[in-house]
């Protein structure tokens, strides 16, 4: 007699997901493959910058100077994207010398396009896991450039300067907010069982879209990138949230699951 099938991991689960456009079909497919049900409402938008503000005109200059550099680290993979698309209009055959980073897995592997060969941590893709490499332990002498959005923790760039090294940010983009307040009370109605946002930007969206009064959603299952984010969905009174290893898909399936 053939064994019953066993149901699938997630089969009855309603998630909502919350990842800009173009960057949650990964993530929804692999959902809907383990039962779940899903939303997606993207609460930012990636815009690159435009050619005449002044950001541009600053990101260029930095760039044309790419040589002068000893690393180059990616925050995301939209760092990567949207950097080494500015880079490879300046540089058409890329300086040799230079040390690639990314903050995680996924993000160094983003590099592949461009035939750069990156490194990360993997695992929690942090900026902790990052400065804890070995190669990272003494930067004195060494200039480092920072590939990311408008804004940012400044913690990766404190610690480097402590180890000697001098950190410049290469703003290559900037993130947007949404205005999905309609939709979102649309989708809340509809009870999800969780909840994904994948930064601290994100949640900070998300708790600016909810329908008032904010206190009702608190005991929605938040699932955030790490414990640092999770730390602020709790000071901001949301009662269930769930921290992943990191923001990629297979740690936030495993946290969903848990």
């Amino acid at each position: 007699m053939a064994a019953p099938e066993r149901p699938a991991p997630l089969a009855g689960e309603l998630v909502l997901i919350t990842r800009p456009v173009g960057r949650a079909d990964e993530l929804q497919a692999a959902l809907e493959a383990e039962g779940a049900r899903v939303i997606h409402i993207p609460l930012l938008s990636i815009e690159p910058l435009a050619p005449d503000e002044p950001a541009s005109a600053v990101l260029r200059r930095q760039l044309l100077e790419l040589d002068r550099y000893d690393r180059v680290i990616a925050v995301s993979v939209n760092a990567v994207e949207q950097g080494m698309e500015a880079v490879t209009g300046l540089w058409p055959q890329l300086p040799v010398g230079i040390r690639w980073y990314g903050i995680g897995a996924a993000t160094a592997a983003a590099f592949a396009r461009w035939d750069v060969a990156a490194t990360s941590p993997g695992g929690a893709m942090t900026t902790e896991e990052l400065l804890a490499l070995p190669d990272f332990a003494d930067l004195n002498g060494e200039r480092v450039l920072i590939l990311r959005a408008e804004g940012g923790r400044e913690a990766m760039a404190t610690a480097m300067r402590e180890r000697g090294a001098t950190v410049d940010y290469a703003v290559c983009y900037r993130r947007c907010r949404l205005r999905p307040e309609a939709e979102l009370a649309a989708a809340l109605a509809q009870q999800p069982t969780a909840v994904c946002l994948n930064s601290g930007d994100t949640l900070a969206a998300f708790v600016a879209a909810l329908p008032a009064p904010s206190a009702q959603w608190h005991d929605l299952r938040l699932v955030l990138p790490s414990e640092r984010v999770a730390e602020l969905a709790r000071a901001q009174g949301f009662r269930r949230a769930t921290a992943a290893v990191n923001a990629g898909t297979a740690a936030t399936l495993a946290a969903l699951r848990s």
